[in-house]
């Protein structure tokens, strides 16, 4: 199995951005943006091909959550 696409909710749109360049040599894409919906993403990909999307809407909590089953 292969995993194509993840994506992920951050704070720190362009602070997320620049960590996984700087460190995991990930090239992004231009920013999306939606203003009406208040949604914005970058696409990281990296060199095996696999991508992380990392994305920011107002109004989205980001406080830790924990869920153990």
């Amino acid at each position: 199995m292969k995993i194509e696409h993840v994506a992920i909710w951050v704070r720190d749109l362009e602070k997320m951005k620049s960590f996984y360049e700087q460190y995991f040599d990930g090239k992004s894409n231009d920013k999306y943006y939606n203003a009406t919906k208040g949604f914005e993403s970058y696409f990281i990909t990296f060199e095996d091909g696999a991508r992380l999307e990392v994305m920011r809407k107002t109004g989205v909590d980001h406080s830790p959550q924990i869920n153990i089953t």
